[in-house]
């Protein structure tokens, strides 16, 4: 009777094992692939559109899936929720809001998304998941594999929607140093309805516990076994994380009868006790492995086993012998059935350890277990081919990018030039460019002209915008030194070359062959520094940036005159936007107060200071960062 129940129970165990382990399985490839994306920095800021633009279609195909939260260690969360047809997003930010949020919510993806503030008292570094996946982080340490360092939760009824369900979440830390916690809510009531109805046999029932056998009345039902109770679906659900004395029957039995009385259950077939009739049950843990092991369970009663079992001994040699056979047919064409899927899956696995993502053509089985492996191998190639796409032009824009910029700058006798140029981790579009130039009075009398471009973007995009408007600006250089009629040919190819590229803002200055004169014109940037002695004005851009539709009036240049020890100074938005750790911007006041706290300095000392105070503003995502500076080395004027 023993052997016979436990043949009768393996199979839907394994069985139940499998959809289990393909059910988490799919989640945690989910949070590992948004791990990796989260390094980058990119989400930092809460860029709530980014955010829901990444996480919707993540939870449209894994519908165990009711919501996603993207948090920072001060407890700063985005969290991203699916109610039927309806989406919402919650942001909180319980340090600097207090018990403040703002909702969104919508139904199709074009639909407006106003902003709605509410009051919640909710922190989420009060949430075990946002703890436990931090304590795991410190624990482990940032070179531990990422699978090792997923937090598993109990499971409990969530926050927002009140489901049964559990969460995983996992502490990642992000090239900046800033450590975010990703979790993602999984509803277990697609388990129960599994189990719910799978019959083994007339009266068999198999169910699913979460918890530690030697102590089974901790232990919690997250599958309900068959039940006409279950029919509904309200029922069912409110059932799930119950306990399995709440349940009652059979499994009620079996836990108080047999897991509290047998110290050696699991894996082995035990006898109990049910309403006076004599039933057989085995409990297996699950090949998951989380922070509290689940556990498989399956019951049958000893009537049904015997009514396989005819009071006959020849018709049970008869029948053990064609068992036997029939047996070893079975697994000769199970081992057929299986080799050719799984060769095929080899084969496509070992296409990606060779770092080569193309589509292939997908595996046929009717094996659930080999779908939901294949099912997964392919999102996980699919998603390999984006990241290595997305590397690739990354390598490419920086490549480009770098040749956009002059390895050396020329140097009036008069002039000390410097410029600090660092290029941003997504290769934004700040670049320099340094043109000699004739002017139209002569070949003798020659002007070094001086360019900084902002472009909007950043990327492949960026990169091959930068090197067209570096093209026109040169050919245009090479026609006319006069900065008014600079501007207009690139307006001119901004909007009829580079149509929808957004705002374009730049500075242009020429310098005399001695560096005695500089002649500025600003278009849509930050104001120019000059400090004479321990004076600094500021001289703000002519007009707005190009590429925003009407045409800019005429503008004029304005020239300087330099005395010795005279600075003038250009920055562009990645250094004056520049944050701290208390969201304050380094701006235009910050590099004022360089220029004051300078003194004697050279414009060498100027760019070290500054970049030294940078070091403190780099909270938020880093872009490009150029900084020019200029110095008079000579009494030049009056």
């Amino acid at each position: 009777m023993k052997r016979l129940s436990g043949a009768l129970t393996n199979q839907v165990i394994a069985t139940t094992d499998a959809k289990i382990t393909g059910f988490f399985e799919t989640v945690q490839a989910g949070i590992e692939i948004s791990a990796e994306r989260s390094i980058s920095g990119e989400f930092e800021q809460f860029p709530v559109e980014s955010l829901d633009r990444y996480f919707t279609p993540l939870i449209e195909r894994l519908p165990q899936l009711s919501s996603v939260m993207y948090a920072h260690e001060n407890g700063d969360e985005y969290m991203l929720l699916q109610s039927g047809s309806r989406w919402q997003s919650r942001l909180t930010k319980p340090i600097s809001w207090g018990s403040r949020e703002e909702w969104r919510e919508w139904s199709a993806q074009d639909d407006p998304r106003p902003v709605q503030q509410r009051e919640l008292s909710y922190d989420a570094r009060q949430r075990p998941w946002h703890q436990g996946a931090l304590q795991l982080l410190a624990e482990l340490g940032d070179d531990a594999p990422i699978r090792e360092r997923i937090y598993w939760t109990r499971p409990y009824k969530f926050f927002t929607t009140q489901e049964p369900g559990l969460t995983l979440s996992l502490a990642q830390r992000t090239r900046t140093g800033q450590v975010v916690v990703l979790g993602f809510d999984i509803l277990l009531a697609d388990i129960s309805r599994f189990t719910s109805n799978l019959v083994e046999g007339r009266d068999g029932k198999v169910f699913v516990l979460r918890g530690k056998p030697d102590s089974p009345q901790g232990m919690l039902v997250v599958g309900v076994p068959a039940d006409e109770r279950f029919n509904d679906e309200a029922t069912m659900i409110e059932f799930v994380l119950s306990r399995p004395a709440e349940l009652g029957g059979p499994l009620a039995s079996f836990v108080s009868d047999a897991l509290e009385t047998q110290t050696t259950l699991p894996g082995s077939p035990v006898e109990f006790m049910h309403d006076q009739e004599s039933w057989w049950g085995e409990i297996t843990r699950s090949k998951l492995r989380t922070s509290d092991d689940i556990w498989i369970g399956a019951v049958v009663p000893e009537e049904q086993l015997l009514e396989a079992l005819p009071n006959s001994g020849l018709i049970i040699i008869v029948t053990t012998a064609a068992v036997l056979l029939l047996a070893m047919l079975r697994a000769l064409w199970l081992s057929r059935r299986y080799a050719a899927p799984l060769q095929q899956l080899t084969d496509n696995g070992n296409r990606m350890q060779r770092l080569n993502f193309e589509p292939v053509k997908p595996v046929k089985s009717n094996i659930m277990e080999i779908r939901h492996l294949s099912a997964t191998l392919e999102r996980m190639r699919a998603a390999l081919q984006t990241f290595s796409a997305a590397r690739e032009d990354l390598r490419v824009a920086r490549s480009i990018h770098k040749r956009l910029v002059p390895e050396r700058l020329p140097a009036p006798p008069n002039l000390d030039i410097h410029v600090w140029h660092e290029s941003s981790e997504a290769v934004g579009g700040e670049f320099y460019d340094a043109i000699h130039l004739t002017n139209d009075d002569g070949p003798g009398n020659r002007t070094l002209l001086l360019a900084l471009f902002k472009l909007p973007g950043n990327g492949l995009d960026a990169a091959i915008h930068g090197t067209q408007l570096r093209a026109a600006l040169r050919a245009a250089a090479h026609e006319s030194t006069d900065l008014p009629a600079l501007v207009k040919r690139l307006e001119t190819f901004v909007d009829e070359d580079l149509a929808g590229i957004g705002p374009v803002g730049l500075w242009l200055l020429g310098i005399d062959k001695a560096g005695e004169r500089v002649r500025a014109l600003g278009l849509g940037m930050d104001p120019l520094l000059l400090r004479r002695g321990q004076n600094t004005d500021q001289l703000a851009a002519q007009a707005g940036p190009l590429g925003l539709g009407p045409r800019i009036e005429t503008v004029q240049s304005v020239n300087l005159e330099l005395s010795r020890g005279d600075i003038l100074m250009i920055a562009l938005d990645g250094v004056v936007d520049a944050l701290n750790d208390e969201r304050q911007r380094y701006g235009i006041a910050g590099l004022e107060f360089a220029l004051r706290e300078l003194g004697p300095g050279t414009a060498e000392n100027l760019v070290t200071r500054v970049r030294n105070d940078l070091e403190r503003y780099s909270s938020g995502p880093l872009g490009d960062r150029t900084l020019l500076v200029l110095q008079a080395k000579a009494d030049i004027a009056g």
